[in-house]
């Protein structure tokens, strides 16, 4: 061991050391540095509105009722008479006995 008994030679040296010099341990110092940091977080909701409309078809068949009254003229030529004239719808008149 050196001269200084910390068993370093002093650079090869043999001089004795002014002062003596005794290293402590290293202290170990944490320094923290705390970041804050803001996190969204989102929770969507999604809302269904349902308009509901009800339509009730109601059928009714009114039923009316009419009368209708007809005429139907018949035309008869009973017995036979001497020159009767009668006009066929042509212009022709005709005779009849």
């Amino acid at each position: 061991m050196g001269s200084s008994g910390c068993g370093c030679n002093n650079g090869g040296r043999n001089r004795p050391s002014r002062e003596e010099v005794i290293v402590c341990p290293t202290k170990t110092v944490v320094n923290t540095r705390t970041n804050h940091r803001n996190v969204k977080y989102v929770h969507p909701t999604e809302v269904i509105n349902v308009h509901k409309t009800i339509v009730r078809n109601r059928h009714s068949f009114p039923v009316s009722e009419r009368d209708v009254y007809e005429t139907v003229e018949e035309n008869e030529n009973i017995g036979r008479g001497r020159n009767r004239r009668y006009n066929d719808g042509n212009g022709n008149g005709r005779f009849f006995y």
